[in-house]
């Protein structure tokens, strides 16, 4: 199960723990790089979510460049996690992968009307709903935006959101990488043509400045948005994946990531339409 693997690398790093108030962060080690893939939004009992999260898997796998993990931003479920059955299946979908695999929950995995006991089934199947795991010398944080209440209170969650990644963090002497569910980002395309929020005007500000303090975080990578797209947060790059389920006609797909030397790629990738081996 996911959660065996993450028992096999949650380690701290001695490269990247607290270092004292005033230190700053150190370059990116010369010859950093190594590949990662971003799957989202795979809603596993909804339309063929298990169906296509088979597919991803068995593109990963033959992928022709080696995968240090796959970081999975959200919404596994389809407010679906309290079945068996389909916790069950799409459990059996994931065993496949043959490298470690990291997931945040995102806001159909978490209920908020049972919200204590959701987030302890998903603990149970997918280990901790935040941590720091290192890979390569560089810290990637996996972070939960989901909150009990959360939608109703959006300034306390971004507060608890805050001091839950500086708490990850530390004081970074190494690259950071910041995995997470709801981007910091306004949706512009979403609401039925208004411009609907994920966060209000006043918190993008508060983004940018907790940023700009820590020049560290080279990336941050979300879902949520079922669309593929990329802005910018200051000087901090935002990458918002596909889905990998079936939603709006939208083609399931998937990302490949290269960190290279502070410096990040990307490829998205079908799994309807696996590259040519």
């Amino acid at each position: 199960m996911v959660k065996e693997w993450l028992g096999l690398v949650l380690i701290f790093v001695a490269g990247c723990v607290p270092a004292g108030e005033n230190a700053l962060p150190a370059a990116t080690p010369d010859g950093s790089r190594f590949y990662f893939i971003q799957i989202s939004d795979t809603h596993w009992g909804a339309r063929d979510g298990i169906a296509m999260t088979r597919s991803a898997v068995e593109l990963i796998n033959h992928l022709p460049v080696k995968v240090e993990f796959v970081a999975i931003t959200g919404d596994l479920f389809a407010d679906s996690i309290r079945k068996e059955p389909v916790v069950s299946e799409g459990l059996e979908a994931l065993k496949g992968l043959k490298i470690p695999v990291y997931c945040v929950p995102g806001n159909h995995d978490l209920i908020q009307d049972d919200f204590v006991r959701t987030k302890a089934i998903f603990g149970k199947h997918f280990g901790p709903t935040k941590q720091r795991v290192m890979v390569k010398g560089v810290a990637c944080l996996f972070l939960c935006t989901e909150f009990q209440n959360g939608n109703e209170a959006k300034s306390n969650t971004w507060q608890e959101e805050r001091e839950d990644l500086e708490k990850l963090m530390g004081h970074p002497t190494c690259p950071v990488l910041v995995f997470m569910h709801h981007p910091p980002l306004r949706d512009l395309l979403g609401g039925e043509g208004q411009e609907a929020e994920s966060w209000s005007e006043v918190t993008d500000p508060r983004w940018v400045h907790l940023f700009e303090k820590y020049p560290a975080i080279k990336g941050v990578f979300a879902g949520h948005f079922h669309r593929d797209e990329m802005a910018w947060i200051g000087a901090v790059p935002v990458y918002v994946a596909p889905a990998v389920a079936r939603f709006w006609d939208r083609q399931p797909a998937l990302r490949l990531y290269e960190y290279k030397e502070g410096h990040i790629n990307y490829w998205t990738l079908y799994p309807e339409r696996p590259p040519k081996r």
